[in-house]
């Protein structure tokens, strides 16, 4: 990969009269300058972008300007995502009220969805630095670590996007997945301006270990249930 030009563009999704740029010359994204664009204006730009043309937007993001505003973003998309849960298991068990046996059945799953909510904070930001310390670690024994941690964090963060996507009917879930693993891909070789295949290994890998882990603590569990 050839390194990221410092010289800036005119700003993203062609905004070219806001022009503010990190200490590297590269370009803020509308999250990180919402006194210019307004809050939700800011957070639907950045989603959007992240989206649909993640490798300009990470191509083109400073690395050393703090970890609070990606952090803030990933939050603001990983309650929002909670909120709606809740809200959609309180409309499902309103209609399993009326054909249900046990009504402690039909409000279970609503309770559950209120404590994910709750604590949604604490789980998306350690999940966020977990991921992002996990992707950055398997990033440097591949020699694929360009900038620092600061630069995979982003990534982590900004990847949150993909959660919009869990709103679709029916298979939102597994596309929301899918989408952010490849925005993670994508966003780990443009901004460090690594090999695709590293950024690929660094990405996948420990998705991979995590989910044999939780295959095999499962497995472990119902064997001793036997």
């Amino acid at each position: 990969m050839e390194p990221r030009d410092h010289d800036g563009d005119n700003g993203y999704g062609g905004y070219g009269g806001f022009q503010e740029k990190g200490p590297e010359g590269l370009q803020l994204c509308p999250w990180e300058r919402r006194e210019q664009f307004g809050f939700l204006n800011a957070l639907y730009l950045t989603t959007r972008e992240v989206l649909m043309s993640p490798q300009k937007f990470f191509h083109r993001m400073p690395s050393r300007v703090g970890l609070t505003q990606p952090l803030l973003y990933a939050l603001i998309l990983g309650v929002t995502a909670a909120f709606l849960g809740w809200m959609w298991s309180l409309a499902g068990s309103s209609l399993q009220v009326l054909v249900a046996e046990d009504l402690g059945d039909a409000f279970r799953g609503p309770l559950w969805s209120f404590l994910a909510f709750v604590g949604s904070p604490l789980t998306v930001a350690i999940a966020v630095f977990v991921r992002a310390a996990l992707m950055h670690l398997m990033l440097m024994l591949l020699g694929g670590n360009q900038l620092g941690f600061e630069a995979t964090f982003r990534v982590a963060a900004y990847g949150q996007a993909a959660g919009v996507l869990a709103l679709l009917p029916f298979c939102g879930g597994l596309v929301a997945l899918l989408w952010e693993l490849a925005i993670d891909v994508i966003g780990l070789y443009s901004i460090h301006g690594t090999d695709p295949w590293r950024a690929m290994v660094a990405v996948l890998a420990p998705a991979l270990i995590c989910a044999s882990t939780i295959g095999a603590v499962v497995m472990l569990a119902l064997m001793g249930l036997q």
